[in-house]
């Protein structure tokens, strides 16, 4: 296995990890946000050690883009996993970030596409859908325009944006943990905002009950990041969103440790869209 290959592996188990630690909270938004946090405290304190010069690309625009899309994504993360299961919503998550980032790398990045890849992205692609349906009970609970929106797949338009914006940031030079820096900086006031009603309260609430959790969390979000960055940088887009999602085999498998009540089509569709992962990745 090469080293790419072994940065993204590392980097979706890092990251189904921690989104199966923010799926066992009750107050998903003030939990994310102290998660968030923590991660920015920990790349903090990284870049202090760096010996490489600073530098999030140029030009900036595409950091800057990494932020904004990374931002939506915490918050309609959070929003996806108060909606559906987690292997549910985690598959169609990144199966949706995966179709969208391969047809935008083959059709305007210059990557080329084999037979087995348009079998895997079209497996992916039926995978989700049989994973939209029926809906959850999670989501029936919620009622009203909450569980109209199918959030997971709006969260997978955002994950597409930053993978794409992450790997034209390093294009352009950029050291990764300076880009997830500069992204986590811009992305951090999203989650604030996306609590309602009595913030301080609410983060309060969090740092009283879920401390560790959030310590947790935020240190496996800031590693499974830096890491995936670290591997994006050398190989392509497609290859890299299609190897990182493998985590959602390891999310599947964290959603069976959590007790969820994945139905048996909710499973198969799980595993077509993890099956197609790999297909895409060859």
């Amino acid at each position: 296995m090469n080293t790419s290959a072994l940065l993204l592996l590392s980097s979706a188990f890092l990251h189904a990890s921690w989104n199966a630690i923010a799926k066992t909270t009750k107050d998903k938004e003030a939990f994310l946000f102290v998660a968030m946090t923590v991660s920015n405290l920990v790349i903090a304190v990284s870049l202090l050690f760096m010996s490489d010069k600073f530098n999030a690309g140029t030009p900036l625009i595409y950091a800057l883009l990494s932020g904004i899309f990374e931002g939506a994504y915490f918050v309609t993360l959070a929003w996806s996993l108060k909606q559906s299961q987690l292997g549910k919503a985690y598959s169609i998550m990144r199966g949706g970030a995966m179709i969208f980032v391969w047809i935008v790398s083959t059709t305007f990045m210059g990557e080329t596409a084999t037979v087995l890849q348009t079998v895997g992205a079209l497996a992916v692609l039926g995978g989700i859908v049989i994973l939209s349906f029926p809906p959850s009970k999670i989501s029936e609970q919620n009622g009203g325009w909450f569980a109209k929106v199918p959030w997971a797949w709006v969260c997978a338009v955002f994950i597409g944006g930053y993978h794409l914006s992450y790997h034209q940031a390093l294009h352009h030079g950029a050291e990764p943990k300076s880009l997830f820096a500069v992204a986590m900086v811009i992305s951090w006031p999203f989650l604030w905002f996306a609590i309602k009603g009595s913030r301080v309260n609410r983060v309060k609430q969090i740092l009283k009950t879920e401390s560790v959790k959030a310590v947790a969390a935020g240190v496996a979000a800031n590693l499974s990041f830096v890491i995936f960055l670290y591997g994006l940088k050398v190989s392509v887009p497609g290859f890299a969103i299609s190897l990182r999602n493998s985590s959602i085999f390891f999310a599947v498998l964290f959603s069976f440790l959590l007790k969820e009540s994945l139905t048996r089509i909710q499973l198969i569709g799980a595993l077509i869209v993890g099956a197609g992962a790999v297909l895409l990745s060859l």
